[in-house]
This record gives structure tokens, C-alpha cells and sequence, in this order.
């Protein structure tokens, strides 16, 4: 039987899912303004391109492993450090999972009634649902994941151009509910205070850009990878950043900064659209319409990080590292145990903060705001491997640069970058150490309890049996 490859299409709606989000534009609008754009955009070109060229890169040269972010890690600086890279990123993510499972009946309930009218417990059934859905997909349904993802993903460009449009109508036509010049995008450097505060700002905007690694395990399923997963990666990065500044000017148009800084963040997804329905006059048929299209859209996302995050955490970690039910694959080279072990503690998280009660749910928000910096940890040492991969002077069929200190460069941001979000993330330095002394506990004191925990697991040595 002839092999189906990915298409670069294909590829391309996978990261676009795992990357854009609504979410950040509404949230980015509301912290900071339209000068936002002009920090995605210095992100975009100092982090997020030279990430995806790393990828592309790391892809080209191992393109038979399905570990994705592991491997690449693993490459560059060896199992040790790939282990704890590939711990922080699963304490990162296994509570990001329940966050995108209840964002799916949140979502819906948009749909129905176009707004959030939805209880506790119609949101933890729905997001069990959800979670069933992607793990049903997940086990099954692998292998027709790039065809969900294509539509999903067209749709969720198309809901975005229909904001852009909107946008441009509304400022055109003189009622764009911001002001927008070019002093808008100007950040403010004035004051000391200032500066602090646009620092900190731009070190979590890095963080929308996370999630192009989820195509990480589908490199060995796209033909000529060298030149097509380079292909996916690159024209994401520039679609995506573009998409960040072009929606993030639009929905300046619908509604002020002021504003938005009253909604939740989930909530603002879809009050973006809500406020652009009543400007243009289209009322809450739009409204459910959008709804819908983030249902779906989300529950593909959820989805996709499921497999991803299996595959990343459990696919190659050295025998051992992991009990063996755990990293054992079925005959389709399915990581289901894995899938469902994610799955369960998904679901256990979400019962834990609907019916734990009050401290229940305080100490799971805690520890979920713990395990934060724990998402940049893999980036961190992605960009480190891959300046020791390119000074070890491997060769790999695609190279950002034939020069090794020239594509070196690449690494070093990345890992500069990274460890500028880490610091000033949870730091400020306009502010004594002891006032905010519970945030860096929170934050570094958090990851180093995981980290800890990590070290813990990996000197048990689960036997196999």
C-alpha cells in the first residue's frame, strides 16, 4: 500500500492550531494595548522565526523519530537534559489539557445562547465529553488527524479574516471604537516604571508563540521533509505573526482597551465577535455562529496537544525513565496507555476544582499558576542544543547557515529570549524583593518543586516486566 504523507497544507493547519489563539489577541488588546503589535512583532522575528528554522532544522535531520522536541533536545545536549526538558514540558501541559477541555462547552454555550450561561456542572460533563472525544481520536483516529486539522484549521483562518475585514470596514468607515495613529504602537520606555512594566508585558507575549512543537511528531509522515516541513514551518511563522498584529489592530475597532479589561479571558474570544456583531449590526446570530466555529476549533486543539504531548513525553524516554505501560505502543504505534493516563488526569483535575469546594479548587489555581514557568524550560533547552548540535558540526540536509557560528545565532536567541520571558515573567525590578516575594515563590519556587519531583521519578528506574 502506497504511504499517505502530510502536506505542507496540512502541516501548516497543525501548528496554526496549536499556536494562534484568539485568546492571546483579546488578552495581549486588553494588558497592553495596540503596542502590543509592535512587541509581537519583535518577538516574532528575535524568537518565534528563529524557533521554527531550529525545528525545521532538527527536523531535517532526524526525520525518522517521533519524539519530536525530545529528540531534538536529546541531539544537542543528551538524555539527562531532554529528560528534564521533556518533564517541564509535560507539568506545563497536562494542566493546560482541563484548561482547553472546559473551554470547549464554554464556547458552546456561546453557540446556544450567545454568551456564557453555562453552570459548574454542565461545563465539567461537556469537558468529559470533550476529553472522551479527543481520546477516542487519539487512539482510532491518529493517523486522520491531518484531516481534521486541514478544515479545522482553514475555518479558524476564516473566522479570523471575517474579524480582519470587519476591522478595516470600521476604521474605513469612521467608527473604529479606538483610536488608532502610529503613536498607538509606540512603547512606552519614559519612566523607569515603564519600562519595568513593558518589559514584563513583552516576556509573557513570548509566550503566545508556544505550540509550533506539537507538529514536532509528525515530521516522519511528510514526504521530503528537508524541504516540506521547512516549508510548513516557515510560512506558519509568518502567517501566524502577521495574523497576531492584523487582529490585534482589528479589535481595536470593535471595542477599547478599557473595555475589553472587563471580560475574562476566555470570555473575550468571543466578545471580541460579540462587539463586532452589534457594531456591524449582525446581533447574536453571528455571535452563535462564532461560537460553534470555536467549539469545534478547540476541541481539534485539545486533540491535537493530547497526541503531541504523548508522543514528546513517552515515545522515546530511555527505558526506565517511565513505567512500561506507559510507553508501550499498541500495533498501530499508538501510545494509548499514555493517552489515557493524560485523559484521567484531565478529567480528575476538572472534578477536583468543580466539586473539591473552594480550597479544592484554590490549590489546583495554585499550583497550575506553579508549573507556568515550566513551559519555557523546553524552549530554553531546544535553543542550548541546538548551538551545541551545530558546533559538534552535524551536518543535516537542510541548514539555516552553512556557518556554524552564523546559524548558531539562531539557538542563541532563542535561549536568550527565553530566559529574558523566564526572568522578567515573575520578576520587576522597580519593586523590593520582599514585596513581591510570594510571586517568585509562586513562580521559581514552583518550578524548582517540579523539577525536583522530575529528579525524583527519573532515579526510580521503573523495572520492565
Amino acid at each position: 500500500m502506497e504511504k499517505k504523507f502530510l502536506s505542507v497544507s496540512s502541516l501548516v493547519m497543525i501548528i496554526f492550531i496549536g499556536v494562534f489563539g484568539f485568546g492571546n489577541v483579546a488578552n495581549n488588546f486588553k494588558e497592553v494595548g495596540l503596542s502590543s503589535t509592535t512587541m509581537i512583532l519583535i518577538g516574532s522575528l528575535l524568537y518565534f522565526l528563529p524557533l521554527c528554522l531550529i525545528m525545521a532544522e532538527f527536523g531535517s535531520y532526524a526525520k525518522d523519530r517521533t519524539g519530536g522536541i525530545y529528540s531534538w533536545i536529546e541531539i544537542g545536549l543528551g538524555k539527562n537534559m531532554a529528560y528534564f526538558a521533556i518533564w517541564s514540558y509535560f507539568i506545563a501541559n497536562i494542566f493546560y489539557l482541563p484548561t482547553l477541555a472546559t473551554r470547549v462547552p464554554t464556547y458552546l454555550s456561546f453557540a446556544i445562547y450567545g454568551d456564557a450561561n453555562i453552570s459548574n456542572t454542565q461545563t465539567a460533563l461537556l469537558a468529559a465529553v470533550a476529553l472522551i472525544f479527543s481520546l477516542i481520536v487519539g487512539v482510532k483516529f491518529e493517523k486522520k488527524l491531518n484531516s481534521l486539522s486541514s478544515p479545522i484549521g482553514f475555518l479558524s483562518i476564516f473566522t479570523v479574516i471575517i474579524f480582519l475585514l470587519a476591522g478595516v470596514y470600521l476604521y474605513l468607515t469612521g467608527n473604529s471604537s479606538s483610536e488608532i495613529t502610529l503613536k498607538s504602537f509606540n512603547i512606552d520606555f519614559s519612566t523607569t516604571s515603564a519600562l519595568s512594566n513593558a518589559i514584563g508585558k513583552f516576556s509573557w507575549i513570548l509566550f503566545a508563540f508556544g505550540g509550533a512543537e506539537i507538529v514536532g511528531p509528525y515530521v516522519n509522515k511528510v514526504e521530503n521533509p528537508e524541504k516540506n516541513f521547512l516549508k510548513g514551518l516557515l510560512f506558519s511563522s509568518g502567517l501566524i505573526a502577521l495574523l497576531y498584529i492584523l487582529s490585534i489592530i482589528s479589535i481595536a475597532t470593535f471595542g477599547t482597551q478599557e473595555e475589553f479589561s472587563k471580560i475574562s479571558l476566555v470570555n473575550a474570544v468571543i466578545v471580541g465577535y460579540k462587539f463586532m456583531g452589534y457594531k456591524l449590526g449582525i446581533g447574536l446570530w453571528f455571535v452563535k455562529f462564532i461560537g460553534l466555529a470555536y467549539s469545534l476549533i478547540t476541541l481539534i486543539a485539545l486533540t491535537l496537544w493530547s497526541a503531541s504531548l504523548a508522543a514528546v513525553v513517552f515515545s522515546e524516554a530511555p527505558e526506565g525513565t517511565f513505567p512500561t505501560w506507559m510507553t508501550k505502543k499498541d500495533k498501530n504505534g499508538i501510545l494509548k496507555n499514555a493517552l489515557i493516563f493524560q485523559t484521567v488526569l484531565s478529567f480528575l483535575f476538572i472534578m477536583l476544582t468543580t466539586y473539591g469546594g473552594s480550597k479544592a479548587g484554590e490549590l489546583y489555581y495554585k499550583i497550575y499558576d506553579m508549573s507556568t514557568m515550566a513551559f519555557l524550560v523546553p524552549y530554553f533547552c531546544l535553543g542550548a542544543s541546538y548551538i551545541s548540535f551545530r558546533l559538534k558540526n552535524i551536518k543535516s540536509p537542510f541548514q539555516i547557515s552553512k556557518n556554524k557560528y552564523i546559524a548558531s545565532l539562531a539557538g542563541i536567541l532563542v535561549t536568550i529570549m527565553t530566559l529574558f520571558a523566564f526572568i522578567f515573567a515573575g520578576y520587576n525590578f522597580t519593586i523590593p524583593l520582599n514585596q513581591q516575594f510570594d510571586t517568585l515563590q509562586l513562580y521559581y519556587g514552583g518550578l524548582g518543586c517540579f523539577l525536583f519531583l522530575g529528579f525524583i521519578i527519573k532515579i526510580i528506574k521503573f523495572k520492565n516486566k
